[in-house]
């Protein structure tokens, strides 16, 4: 396709004269540019209020756009307290249970060591109690020892009979108590001999 050249001046006058009604069509389309039609201002002072008003229409926008931010900033400053409360508020409930939490170990503490010394005073005055039997059983004869003694509890009978100084009498109570309680006692005893 070719061209002459009064087509192309023809073109490039179009092109021309259409690009500032393009121009302004898109200006128009973009809020860019508006017609405002309103009376010829005949004095200054009209003028001066006229620009005072776009100044003033403009300022109210900032003004809105700060009172907003200003809100918004407001609104996280009373939650930001209202968080710094309710974090207060649950270190002095940590702290208050951290502190009956102390209080109660050394309660139990305290209770602990007492019951240690009552088991303590308990297996001192067993001790005492089964000193005592045994001597009284030493000095018994060894028949009516072994009678008495074929009544108790094994675990006792060992402890009476480990507390008897004099082996001699052991032997004889030993020998006189039934076969079957003997063996069983004279077991227990050869391991508990063991384990020490």
């Amino acid at each position: 396709m070719k061209l002459t050249l009064k087509q192309l001046i023809i073109i490039m006058a179009c092109l021309t004269l259409s690009f500032p009604v393009v121009y302004l069509l898109m200006m128009f389309a973009t809020g860019n540019a508006r017609i405002e039609f309103s009376k010829p201002i005949k004095n200054k002072k009209d003028e001066r209020e006229l620009k005072l008003m776009s100044i003033n229409a403009r300022k109210d926008s900032i003004a809105v756009e700060h009172s907003q931010t200003f809100f918004a900033i407001e609104k996280q400053k009373v939650d930001l307290e209202a968080e710094k409360k309710r974090m207060t508020e649950e270190r002095e409930r940590t702290t208050m249970v951290q502190q009956e939490l102390e209080k109660t170990r050394n309660e139990l503490t305290a209770e602990r060591k007492k019951l240690e010394q009552l088991v303590g005073q308990s297996d001192e005055l067993d001790k005492k109690r089964i000193k005592q039997l045994a001597k009284v059983y030493s000095a018994m004869r060894p028949e009516e020892a072994a009678r008495i003694l074929e009544t108790l509890d094994d675990d006792l009978l060992i402890k009476i009979l480990s507390s008897m100084g004099d082996d001699r009498q052991k032997a004889k109570i030993l020998s006189t108590i039934s076969r079957e309680k003997a063996t069983r006692i004279s077991k227990k005893i050869g391991k508990s001999m063991k384990d020490m």
